[in-house]
């Protein structure tokens, strides 16, 4: 459903990965790089009502985290970027290309460099990310909620979440970025259903 998905995802973690270290002067964790693509997902999906990227995301403790990249972190490597293992079992994220961007809109590398300058800042550290990702992705909330409460470590989160009553509004009453989004999801889960056959 997002056309060059992939390409997408690739070049989106070089180029964060890039500009964060020649902006701090060193590589940028795995959870800054989870935050970054959610802020990206997300703010586009409000923006837009599709998100520039589509990854699925998981509502854990410390905010939302694409599965296909945490599950596979400890091998992970492209054309683009590499997952590097840390001395304290984490992992920093390397580019090891220059990023393409002509994947990417005008407006969606607007949002990701907005999202660089805001969390570049000398005086921004790694929880700050993760505290404003709390507050503004919706969705993580809804989702962490229902992981507390019924006691997991994690558990899927979901785009429909970051609109208000979305399912509850009558056509006429929905934005042009909720009905944008309701045609995504529902392109998705026909190509989703293809796919199985």
């Amino acid at each position: 459903m997002i056309p060059y998905r992939e390409e997408k995802l690739k070049n989106a973690i070089a180029y964060f990965s890039s500009e964060f270290y020649s902006r701090k002067k060193y590589f940028p964790r795995q959870t800054w790089i989870y935050k970054f693509l959610a802020l990206l997902d997300f703010r586009m999906l409000k923006k837009t009502g599709v998100p520039c990227i589509g990854l699925e995301y998981n509502a854990m403790k410390y905010g939302p985290v694409p599965p296909l990249l945490y599950d596979a972190r400890n091998e992970l490597k492209t054309d683009k970027y590499r997952f590097v293992t840390t001395s304290d079992g984490g992992s920093k994220v390397e580019p090891l290309d220059e990023p393409d961007l002509d994947y990417f809109s005008d407006n969606e590398l607007d949002v990701m460099d907005g999202i660089l300058d805001a969390y570049t800042q000398d005086d921004v550290d790694l929880e700050t990310l993760i505290k404003d990702a709390h507050k503004e992705i919706k969705a993580w909330k809804k989702a962490w909620a229902i992981a507390e409460k019924v006691g997991r470590g994690k558990i899927p989160m979901e785009y429909e979440d970051e609109f208000d009553d979305l399912f509850q509004k009558a056509e006429e009453d929905l934005t042009p970025e909720e009905e944008r989004f309701l045609c995504y999801r529902d392109i998705a889960a026909m190509e989703e259903a293809e796919a199985t056959f």
